[in-house]
């Protein structure tokens, strides 16, 4: 019988804590009584931590997005 495997999922709350090729999911907050709405995910193909920008190869579209992390948490998925 084989286990379903967990999925562990870390806070990001600074840019320079993200690497090339990390998977990451971007959530913003719909409410006070909801859970944090996934809008993207996928892997991290650039940062500017200096604008607050972070690229992904999104896992929906197959296309490179940008994530601004001032409007959206950020969460590593390993």
């Amino acid at each position: 019988m084989l286990k379903e495997a967990k999925t562990h999922v870390t806070r990001i709350r600074a840019l320079d804590q993200l690497h090339r090729g990390d998977e990451i999911e971007a959530r913003l907050r719909v409410g006070p009584n909801y859970d944090d709405v996934v809008v993207r995910r996928g892997s991290v193909q650039e940062t500017a931590p200096g604008i607050g920008v972070v690229w992904i190869m999104d896992r929906q579209t197959g296309m490179r997005k940008a994530i601004d992390a001032d409007e959206c948490t950020l969460w590593r998925v390993a």
